[in-house]
């Protein structure tokens, strides 16, 4: 079997082009890449160099080869990668969220073994599961598939917060259909949360806000409606500091309410969320 620093150092002379510069990229002496390189040859059987005086080129056979080579060494990288993600997986609960709800319940619990990823996750859930970049996808919509469990969690439900002045405190709960024409703050981003905004009320103005210091200074200087759900008072940061002098009203809208659950890889024990 060839051993890799052959193959490492093969790649990096067809990189660099020169013994010197491959010694020095990779803190060797220019003999010892010499006789790596001689090494290599002898135990492929086949001639890798074009050999003139002070100088050494790849022969055809050679740059075919180095190619081949990074193919390896990629491969070992990418290897190594998804084995050091797996051991991750076992010791660290990684888990990807499409809405910021059940990311705020996870914070809430303060379990210094629950990474949750930055982004939202839009697509590409089954291979973000199969490739074990997350360990755990919480959606609001359960994965069809042989190889991953969907466990049902809980459901989030939308409420707006209304002015008292408003003429729509005189219903105890309201439909988007209502809200038509309001002019609404919402934090950013949240996600499918967004479609339905757009979908349920296109003829609202939806003011997004991605700073939550400025979302709460805003809603504390004016009268704006503002959404919220049964979730938004566990969040440390959108969830406090809201005005109370707002009626909060439930949206009645079956999209309003939201199931949420857990998508796991079934070779996995099932992840323990309370």
């Amino acid at each position: 079997m060839i051993e890799y620093y052959l193959l490492e150092e093969l790649v990096t002379f067809a990189k660099y082009g020169t013994v010197a510069k491959t010694a020095e990229v990779l803190g060797l002496t220019q003999p010892a890449v010499t006789h790596s390189m001689k090494k290599l040859e002898e135990e492929l059987g086949v001639t890798l160099f074009i050999r003139k005086p002070n100088k050494l080129y790849l022969s055809e056979t050679g740059k075919y080869t180095a190619r081949e080579a990074k193919k390896l060494i990629d491969d070992n990288l990418d290897f190594t990668k998804r084995v050091k993600q797996f051991e991750k997986d076992q010791t660290t609960l990684v888990v990807g969220v499409n809405a910021p709800g059940p990311g705020i319940v996870l914070r809430s619990l303060h379990d210094q073994n629950i990474q949750i990823v930055s982004d939202l996750v839009e697509s590409n859930f089954e291979n973000l599961l199969a490739e074990h970049q997350v360990t755990c996808l919480l959606l609001n919509f359960p994965i069809e598939d042989r190889d991953i469990t969907s466990t049902y969690l809980g459901t989030e439900s939308m409420s707006v917060n209304l002015p008292a002045d408003c003429n729509l405190n005189k219903n105890k709960e309201l439909s988007f259909k209502m809200l038509k024409g309001k002019t609404i703050l919402s934090p950013s981003p949240i996600g499918f949360w967004t479609k339905i905004y757009h979908d349920e009320i296109p003829d609202s103005k939806i003011i997004f806000q991605n700073e939550s210091s400025e979302y709460s200074e805003i809603l504390q200087y004016s009268v704006l409606p503002f959404f919220t759900t049964n979730l938004t008072s566990l969040d440390s940061q959108w969830g406090h500091n809201l005005p109370d002098n707002r009626s909060v009203r439930p949206l009645k809208d079956e999209v309003a309410h939201q199931k949420f659950y857990a998508c796991y890889l079934k070779q996995r024990p099932s992840p323990a969320f309370n």
